[in-house]
């Protein structure tokens, strides 16, 4: 049984109170539930079945390591691997970000939960005497973790030099700094001072990391592609150490061909879904089942981004190739034979990577070229193409980065 993991909101909250009180003779209110979930230093993750929430946990980084504070599956739904899910998901949070062990709590008499703990490697490190509200006693059982200190060093220069980081990310495709650049830079770093091993540059693709003025954003102006030789977890690791720190809504741009004939340099797509042609799929988790990678709160916020701006955004399928050649006529021909809107060498291993994370993840295809059969197409064609995408999406895409930021997620 693979449940879809997800960060929790505060809609979850009455799901989760129920399976509270199904679970524990102590259970936790509505209160302590929403302080776990707006906290920036704890995390908690939904595994959900059918799209219901049938478990959770709830961890927080601390000094002394990992600290999982509550795990909790609905009794219908136990022993059928939600609760090891979840686990793994926690610790592997703890592990990319450093921490060297985990601890916990559990109730002595809880033997379902020890027995668990046992399979997992945690030992008993202290007994809590009278710990619960009810008189109980617990006993504090600590396991040790395999810190990744690759992308615990690359967390820990971000923090250090840009300190908090926002709950919106921003990846921009060849050629589509500006929309960084309008929103005002309070901290910017090269990729090349947060990843130490080289990261080769395609023309458009500054390779820097921005933060905003108003703090609400973090930019990540460029890229990395399969055709550089660049592995499926080179690609999207940036993305996943800034949402290890927090940045738990996603907005990915490209530049991209249409492959409709009707659409239009300038024009836009919002992803309804994709194809994946590359191979490139990133690590994660074997659980990664939801209804779609695209999130339909951050396709409305998109949606009313549109209507505000008086903006004409279209929805589509997107190809994503390997390039680094653009597409033959023969390519074109069978994307548009197969209903594809719009096509491009990038986006979806960053996709796929944020969606198995349970963050929110909305697409977007800025139409640069028109992919016709027997078309001749040039990277600095692409480039030039973007004075024309500037004035009409530049009131759209500030739209929705706006409204993403604040939109229905909480």
């Amino acid at each position: 049984m693979y449940p879809e993991l997800r960060l929790a909101s505060r809609t979850d909250i009455p799901a989760m109170l129920e399976i509270e009180q199904l679970s524990f003779s102590c259970p936790w209110d509505w209160e302590t539930l929403s302080s776990c979930i707006g906290s920036p230093a704890c995390r908690t993750w939904t595994a959900r079945m059918k799209g219901v929430v049938r478990g959770y946990v709830s961890a927080c980084l601390e000094t002394e390591g990992l600290h999982i504070v509550n795990l909790a599956v609905h009794p219908s739904y136990r022993r059928k691997g939600l609760a090891s899910a979840l686990l793994d998901t926690a610790e592997g949070w703890g592990e990319r970000l450093g921490a060297v062990s985990a601890l916990l709590e559990v109730r002595t008499g809880a033997v379902a939960a020890r027995e668990l703990y046992d399979q997992r490697a945690y030992r008993e490190l202290e007994r809590l005497e009278g710990y619960y509200p009810d008189g109980e006693d617990g006993l504090l059982l600590v396991r040790s973790l395999v810190p990744r200190e690759d992308t615990a060093a690359m967390a820990w220069r971000i923090m250090e030099r840009c300190g908090k980081v926002p709950a919106t990310g921003v990846v921009l495709g060849s050629g589509l700094s500006w929309l960084a650049e309008e929103s005002g830079i309070r901290c910017s770093l090269d990729y090349g001072d947060v990843m130490e091993e080289s990261s080769s540059q395609v023309p458009g693709h500054p390779g820097r990391l921005v933060f905003s003025e108003c703090g609400r954003f973090v930019f990540l102006l460029g890229r990395r592609h399969h055709y550089q030789g660049y592995s499926d977890d080179q690609i999207s690791v940036l993305p996943g150490i800034l949402g290890d720190l927090g940045v738990s809504r996603w907005i990915l741009t490209s530049s991209s061909g249409a492959v409709d004939p009707s659409l239009k340099p300038g024009d836009a797509v919002l992803f309804r879904d994709h194809v994946n042609f590359t191979g490139c799929v990133p690590s994660s988790g074997p659980w990664r089942i939801r209804p779609s990678v695209y999130s339909r709160l951050l396709a409305a916020a998109a949606r009313d981004a549109a209507l505000e701006s008086g903006t004409v955004v279209r929805e589509g399928l997107f190809a994503c190739v390997s390039g680094p050649a653009y597409e033959t006529s023969a390519e074109i021909e069978f994307l548009n034979g197969k209903g594809f809107s719009t096509v491009s060498m990038s986006t979806v291993p960053e996709a796929l990577l944020l969606s198995s994370m349970g963050f929110e993840v909305s697409a977007v295809s800025l139409i640069t070229n028109e992919a016709a059969p027997g078309a001749v197409l040039t990277h600095e064609e692409v480039l030039a193409s973007q004075g024309r995408v500037h004035a009409m999406q530049g009131k759209f895409m500030s739209a929705f980065l706006r409204k993403a930021a604040s939109f229905g997620l909480q």
